[in-house]
């Protein structure tokens, strides 16, 4: 949902915090988002289906803001990504993925300035650790059964963010927003399970992955108790498009290619007040997948999104509830990696529940 423009809640922290300057003095929300996918892939040549496990993913945020004259601070505790992939053992790409994890967390303070009554800007800092975790089968020999192998590594970095908001004629609201790419080094071990008569072997691993910028341009209106906005993002995919792991052992190095490529998405959202008490709200957006069908995994079975949102706020004096259902239909998507060719078929559930306060 569309939301830079006309956020009035602490959790512009995350979304643009040069909003922060026109929300008065402390506020702090705290909340978790609740995603439940399902994912399937279809054999071409058997038919058969497998089914990705059912999990649901707990994304839980924190924020708190307070706003001095001219001048906001705010910090956000949050994680954006925190999903896995895990499918049953033997599958039809059991040597591709078994299970594949990524976890960030991320600490993001910020400052907030509004130089006169139709401009502010903020910028903050990002510090992020994640953790990230691949399974596989792996072949041996011929006549003997796979092996299995697992990577499992930790690190951090540190990005930063920036925004504005212009007030225009009319009740509009424009902003930008950006989010820096972050480099992190994970630092880990490799496990490689054998059959006998083989051993055994395990070793330090480390690669690096660089999570992508996001420039968020958002125009938004209001028309006495409704707000409309509209956002247009870019996504810089590409710094995700090839990383390279390597051992401490000595093993060759792996090169793993993904050609991932920079995405635009829009995002469409309305927010009714009905009244002191109750708002409801809706949206939509369109979200391009940047995985292309040669490098489409079972770790990540990607494709392009439409995403309908519905949400509604109860209010009570300085207490606020929020709750949010998001429908993630997936297109759709056909792989044409080596062996494992077959149609990817997903869809997601989505709650949000919040809880607010405002002095």
């Amino acid at each position: 949902m569309a939301v830079i423009s006309s956020i009035d809640n602490p959790s512009a922290v995350f979304y643009n915090p040069a909003m922060l300057v026109f929300q008065k003095g402390f506020g702090m929300s705290v909340g978790d988002t609740m995603i439940a996918p399902n994912t399937r892939y279809e054999d071409p040549t058997t038919g058969k289906r497998y089914y990705a496990k059912t999990e649901t993913h707990h994304l839980p945020t924190f924020f708190a803001k307070y706003t001095h004259n001219n001048m906001s601070f705010g910090i956000g505790v949050y994680s954006p990504f925190g999903l896995s992939t895990e499918w049953p053992q033997g599958w039809a790409g059991s040597r591709y993925s078994t299970f594949a994890e990524l976890k960030t967390t991320y600490v993001n303070p910020v400052f907030a300035f509004k130089a006169n009554d139709n401009f502010s800007f903020s910028f903050g800092l990002s510090y992020i650790t994640g953790s990230v975790t691949t399974k596989q089968t792996v072949f041996v020999a011929p006549g003997l059964p796979d092996g299995a192998s697992k990577l499992a590594g930790d690190g951090d970095g540190i990005g930063y963010n920036a925004g504005v908001a212009i007030k225009l004629p009319a009740d509009y609201m424009l902003s930008f927003t950006y989010r820096s790419p972050t480099e992190i080094r994970f630092n880990g071990k490799a496990f490689f399970s054998l059959p006998p008569p083989l051993a055994s072997t395990g070793a330090g691993a480390s690669t690096t992955f660089t999570l992508p910028f996001i420039a968020v341009a958002g125009l938004a209106k209001k028309i006495g108790a409704l707000t409309l906005e509209g956002d247009i993002l870019y996504t810089g995919w590409s710094s995700m498009s090839s990383y390279r792991i390597t051992f401490d052992n000595g093993t060759a190095d792996a090169f793993v290619y993904k050609n991932w490529f920079n995405t635009p998405s829009i995002a469409l959202g309305a927010n009714y007040t009905v009244n002191k008490y109750f708002d409801i709200r809706g949206g939509y957006m369109y979200d391009k997948s940047p995985v292309p069908g040669k490098t489409l995994g079972p770790e990540l079975p990607d494709s392009t999104r439409n995403i309908f949102t519905i949400g509604s706020t109860f209010q009570k004096e300085a207490f606020k509830v929020n709750l949010g259902y998001q429908a993630t239909f997936f297109n759709d998507r056909n792989s044409y990696i080596q062996g494992l060719n077959g149609k990817y078929t997903n869809f997601a559930h989505v709650f949000l529940l919040n809880f607010e306060y405002n002095q």
